[in-house]
């Protein structure tokens, strides 16, 4: 059942709502996740192959995502409509300030996912470093050791095996970047 703009506001906040979307209504939804917004607070879109997480996430705190939509995704060796289309959903609302190797890598390019990879293990970096200087329990930055580890090791693998076990594009918009970004934050360039 496609997932309507108007019911964003309807979804339960502990549940993610799955569905289908045609391209209008995901810039629809996109659009209208960024203008609820606050200042502390930016849009996500997590980018599997066979689907994507939509929600947001307030600086600080985890993701919470509100919809899963299984009919789009990023297409590895090769471009389709559905990529170019969540492609163009995402650059309506962040006016093209992602740097290309991002929508490449949405579009199927491989040397491009290679290079979102790359960044979210120094984005890994970044936020292990963060909880040590805060000094979290190491049993909490375990978890972001182990999936750095796993990012790293993915890099080394054979085409087939990186995509089978590729992690998702993520991609983050936040409604003011000075706002949600702190000095030390990692973040696409």
């Amino acid at each position: 059942m496609p997932v309507k703009p108007e019911e964003v506001e309807a979804v339960r906040s502990d549940g993610i709502q799955e569905g289908i979307a045609n391209a209008s209504d995901l810039t629809k939804i996109l659009d209208r996740c960024y203008d609820s917004l606050k200042e502390d607070e930016a849009v996500e879109v997590y980018v599997y192959q066979r689907y994507i997480l939509v929600g947001k996430r307030k600086k600080g705190h985890r993701d919470k995502f509100k919809y899963k939509f299984t009919n789009y995704g990023f297409s590895p060796n090769r471009r389709d409509s559905k990529s170019e289309s969540l492609g163009y959903a995402i650059r309506a609302i962040d006016g093209g300030s992602l740097p290309n190797y991002v929508y490449d890598a949405i579009n199927g390019d491989v040397q491009a996912l290679r290079k979102t990879t790359e960044h979210l293990i120094s984005a890994y970096d970044a936020k292990i470093k963060r909880m040590k200087e805060k000094n979290k329990p190491e049993s909490e930055i375990d978890e972001f050791k182990l999936k750095r580890k796993a990012a790293k090791r993915r890099l080394t693998l054979p085409l087939d095996e990186f995509l089978e076990l590729s992690e998702p594009i993520i991609v983050e918009i936040p409604k003011n970047p000075k706002k949600f970004h702190d000095k030390n934050d990692i973040y696409i360039k």
